[in-house]
């Protein structure tokens, strides 16, 4: 119960701040003759000033023991509010016995420099250190994004130059040291592996039982989401990020070349390095850049929108689904590494073969019998299958995509005999058959059955040249 009446804190709070500000320009408006009718109305707004500063500071204390937040600060902004009260209080008095003295004017403006302060430490215990000085060139950097190109991936900090970036952006508000909201802090590796009061939030190695991960894929309208609904929401690429870094082990002190990466992780990974990862907020930012409609091999003609209540069941199972564009209803739709796609799951993806033009399904449980239920998804134009246990047994299911432009079968057992069927697809421009079954020798063949389809049979070794290489020669000292 106590927690419950300290929630009315952010409600009550701006009541005296606007009632004593109001008092206080009376006070000195009825200075003036043209305003001395004022005088009647000071000491009743004073009194309702000192008496909601009173619920506000009781309120406040009640909020502070939930423990959301750096007891250093809220003990700093709990006294500098008792200050402001106390001080009213006194100012209320003299208004009483000796009204329109030079005292009361010194204790008004008192209250104003008080109440100045005490609200800027509020505003930092809620939107970060540096509030009310941000605009001013002062402490910003709570504020502003750090999420910046990155020159040399391979040579950048997994956690401290992409995710550490993309947790401060987003999360610091909330979770940092002026602000532990559930008893969670992210700004630090000690803090993120120790979790908060539900218990740890990333499982090393499975981002898709990890608690941070499916709180970034609940609907956005659902109470745990996060980013909160009204807050700037991380981008598809930097969902990819943090999941694949969880994925990775969740290491705080590797490289990002150290760490194994698939063909999607580095389309992110090159968005980070162009700097667009963190511009598209919500849908559009992926794997291959944000999608523009007009200029894309997405369909272009209008569809209805798909079931929410279908969307909503496979986020909540876990997956990712978005729209490919602001303002389309088309879909895009990404499982987790080591997700296990059920048949419910699959079922509920049949819902959305109308609108459904993007599916991901790399490094999952998939199997060849999910394979007709993809096939009717006739309007998909990417689809990933990379690192699955298809064999290629039922790849002809696939043959109803006849607007597929792009097919990873990366990872798979897959053979020559078993992809002729695809050959008949019209649209097919990309086919990935990196570790494959499909023997080396017959490439020829292979390419000959698909003479309008670009193989990407992986692998590739860039040769050193000379020009790649900086000589850095000690300075001439004379």
């Amino acid at each position: 119960m106590l927690e419950f009446f300290g929630h009315f804190h952010p409600v009550l709070v701006h009541l005296p701040i606007g009632i004593l500000l109001v008092a206080i320009l009376m006070q000195w408006l009825s200075l003036r003759e043209a305003y001395t009718a004022l005088k009647q109305a000071i000491r009743l707004t004073l009194g309702i000033g000192v008496l909601t500063a009173i619920a506000s500071c009781i309120t406040g204390y009640l909020l502070s023991l939930s423990g959301d937040y750096d007891n250093g600060l809220v003990n700093t902004h709990m006294w500098m509010a008792i200050s402001v009260t106390l001080v009213s209080v006194f100012l209320y008095l003299r208004e009483i016995r000796y009204p329109f003295g030079k005292v009361n004017q010194v204790l008004s403006l008192t209250v104003l420099l008080l109440l100045t302060l005490t609200g800027h430490l509020g505003g930092s215990l809620t939107h970060g250190s540096g509030y009310l000085t941000a605009g001013l060139g002062g402490d910003s950097k709570a504020l502003l994004p750090i999420l910046k190109p990155i020159a040399d991936i391979p040579s950048a900090g997994a956690y401290t130059d992409l995710v550490q970036p993309i947790l401060h952006d987003h999360c610091y508000r909330c979770h940092s040291a002026d602000k532990q909201k559930g008893g969670l802090r992210l700004d630090g590796p000690d803090f993120i592996t120790k979790g908060g009061k539900d218990g740890k939030i990333i499982l090393p190695g499975q981002a898709a039982g990890s608690e941070l991960i499916k709180r970034l894929l609940l609907p956005l309208e659902d109470d745990h989401h996060m980013a909160p609904k009204g807050k700037p929401q991380f981008t598809k690429d930097e969902v990819a990020l943090l999941t694949w870094w969880v994925n990775a082990g969740a290491p705080f002190d590797k490289k990002v070349g150290q760490l194994a990466q698939d063909s999607s992780i580095k389309r992110v990974l090159m968005d980070f390095h162009q700097g667009t990862a963190g511009a598209f907020k919500g849908a559009g930012a992926g794997d291959q850049g944000p999608l523009n409609i007009a200029d894309s091999d997405m369909p272009r003609e209008p569809v209805s929108p798909a079931s929410q209540a279908v969307i909503k069941q496979l986020q909540s199972a876990g997956v990712m689904v978005l729209p490919i564009a602001q303002n389309s209803a088309y879909l895009e739709v990404s499982f987790l590494g080591d997700s296990i796609i059920s048949p419910v799951t699959l079922q509920l993806l049949s819902s959305l073969k109308d609108q459904l033009v993007s599916l991901k399904c790399s490094r999952t449980s998939l199997t060849d019998s999910a394979l007709p239920v993809i096939g009717l998804c006739s309007r998909l134009v990417r689809l990933w299958l990379d690192h699955t246990a298809i064999t290629g047994k039922t790849l002809s299911s696939l043959q109803s995509l006849t607007h597929l432009h792009y097919l990873n079968l990366s990872g798979t057992a897959v053979t020559v005999e078993e992809l002729q069927p695809l050959k008949s697809l019209p649209q097919l421009a990309t086919l990935y058959l990196y570790q494959t079954g499909v023997d080396k020798k017959r490439w020829a063949v292979l390419q000959q059955s698909f003479p309008h389809t670009q193989l990407d049979s992986g692998g590739y070794v860039v040769p050193l040249f000379a020009t790649d290489t900086t000589i850095v020669k000690a300075p001439v000292t004379k």
